[in-house]
């Protein structure tokens, strides 16, 4: 299970204030990580994934390569709860190709195999973004702070950019985790984003 805020912004510069913030640095900030992503999403030519909510993506993430499945995604003024189940691939052939076969021994190859199949995937959406991160603990739950900032490229052959930042929880109090989420959207004013990337790429229109 993924829980985490998104909040859409104007400029990225409102992390390195978070990071300067003396409320976050008091809580056990992390050094920040910078990562540079190039995420592709996968479904059938008829979309099969797309139309049950689910999304499909092979991730790089500096020199390792991600394969993650999503499905039964609730969202609630920014806060995310989904379904997540992720696999370390290195292997950049399957990358450009993949299946399901690769989640067969876990619940997500159920999901995907009862909306599509064995029907073969097509590349739909790619991103490009660099992602900078650190992690935070009050005490009482333990958080990432990220921002996106970058590309989201549509099938159709144009690109749009993305900003936005999130707070993720990795495991403690989860109310914990709520109350930092709105401590920081409150301070900076931040306006909660209800789609996620996938959703915005297949929503642009020219």
């Amino acid at each position: 299970m993924e829980t985490e805020f998104k909040f859409s912004l104007k400029d990225a510069s409102v992390f390195d204030k978070i990071v300067e913030n003396a409320e976050i640095n008091k809580m056990g900030l992390d050094a920040v990580e910078t990562i540079d992503m190039h995420a592709s999403y996968f479904d059938t030519p008829d979309q099969d994934f797309r139309k049950r909510g689910i999304a499909y993506r092979i991730r790089q993430e500096n020199e390792r390569i991600t394969a993650t499945i999503k499905w039964d995604v609730d969202v609630t003024d920014g806060l995310y709860r989904r379904e997540e189940f992720n696999l370390v691939v290195n292997d950049e052939r399957f990358a450009e190709h993949p299946d399901i076969r690769l989640f067969i021994s876990s619940d997500a190859y159920d999901v995907l195999y009862q909306a599509a199949g064995d029907r073969k995937l097509v590349r739909t959406i790619s991103m490009d973004y660099v992602r900078k991160q650190f992690k935070v603990d009050t005490g009482k739950s333990i958080s990432c702070i990220s921002v996106d900032e970058g590309l989201i490229h549509h099938i159709d052959g144009y690109s749009v950019p993305v900003c936005e930042l999130e707070v993720e929880w990795y495991y403690g109090d989860e109310d914990d985790f709520i109350a930092l989420a709105n401590l920081i959207q409150s301070k900076y004013e931040l306006a909660p984003e209800n789609k996620s990337k996938l959703q915005r790429a297949t929503e642009i229109r020219k």
